[in-house]
């Protein structure tokens, strides 16, 4: 009677831990919906996740910076293995590969990287790989002296996922419609961002979005949805109160703009004194910073003007990897409506 009570309980107990798996899977499902290639992408048009991955060699990819990870793993989906080599929230600028990050790009199939600028450690890196494809992202772009973030201008970013589309297909052929496919809808999504916020510097449509202005209401009770459908922005200028990476965003998209920092210097007391005068006069409410590292310059203008803190986030690095490329900057886009409009 004892064996056949603990039979009944170890049955029990597996059920159990097999209901709370699933539950489990199913969670993840619905808080990472990003690991199914891209946020909101409808699987039915998604042929990665229909073929048995243990058919197909699974491919060891190493990234270099945020963007170029979250576009290769939504152009790979569940056919790579892919990771991202700088750890969430280390400044990129500074960043040097150890020997065991070395190690861990060497025992990749594929490197991926943005630039030679961006990343100068990683063409003599590249030289000591063996047997590793190299992949980089800024293939046919032309780069800014001044600043190495493409990714910025939205045009750029869907060139660069073409290019990691274009050499894994040459490096996994068995896989290249996947790879196209996937790499195709992001930049569907990419595109359609773009074209918002080149509206938002198109005079009559400068400021007009009704579904922004439904978002932003029910997350913000301050916001005036008045001012978001108004056909004359009240602040046409952006302020950049933070270290300043933004040039490829703002000379595609055309937007007026005053930075407090002048290249890789810190601001003088003379340009301090001349952002802090312009927001002043102008009665300027919000003022924009990197999210990873709001400096005291940023924090000193905001008390001294009142002006409240917004982020414009690079994308270079996130604290957390399950947010994607595509979020971060529609999150951009929505505190840019809220500096214009508010």
């Amino acid at each position: 009677m004892k064996l056949k009570t603990t039979f009944f309980l170890v049955i029990f107990l597996l059920t159990a831990s097999f209901s709370a798996s699933a539950d489990d899977n199913e969670a993840n499902a619905e808080n990472f919906p990003h690991i199914t290639a891209f946020r909101g992408h409808d699987e039915t048009n998604i042929h990665t996740f229909s073929q048995d991955i243990h058919s197909v060699k699974v491919l060891s990819i190493t990234c270099s910076l945020f963007p170029v990870y979250d576009f290769t793993r939504a152009i790979t989906g569940n056919l790579a293995d892919v990771r991202l080599l700088l750890k969430p929230g280390v400044e990129p600028h500074e960043f040097e590969p150890s020997a065991l990050d070395v190690k861990a790009l060497n025992d990749s199939d594929v490197f991926v990287f943005t630039s030679n600028f961006m990343e100068g450690w990683a063409e003599k890196v590249s030289r000591s790989l063996t047997h590793v494809a190299i992949i980089d992202a800024s293939e046919n772009i032309t780069l800014m002296d001044n600043d190495p973030h493409i990714w910025l201008d939205l045009g750029h970013a869907q060139k660069m996922l073409m290019n990691i589309s274009d050499k894994l297909c040459e490096i996994s052929p068995e896989n290249a419609e996947t790879f196209t496919d996937n790499a195709k809808f992001y930049c569907s999504k990419l595109a359609e961002l773009d074209e918002k916020l080149f509206a938002l510097t198109l005079s009559e449509e400068y400021s007009h979005d009704e579904n922004f202005s439904q978002d932003i209401k029910s997350d913000d009770k301050n916001f005036s949805t008045e001012n978001a459908s108004s056909h004359n922005p009240q602040h046409k200028t952006l302020i950049f109160a933070g270290e300043f990476s933004a040039q490829y965003f703002l000379r595609r998209y055309g937007f007026d703009y005053l930075s407090a920092y002048e290249g890789e210097n810190e601001p003088s007391i003379r340009k301090l004194a001349e952002v802090m005068k312009f927001i002043r006069e102008n009665r300027t409410r919000y003022i924009f910073s990197e999210p990873l590292n709001i400096s005291q310059v940023t924090r000193s203008i905001s008390e001294e003007t009142g002006a409240e803190i917004l982020t414009f986030d690079t994308a270079h690095n996130v604290k957390d990897e399950n947010i994607t490329f595509f979020e971060i900057m529609n999150n951009n886009y929505r505190n840019i409506m809220k500096a214009l409009n508010d």
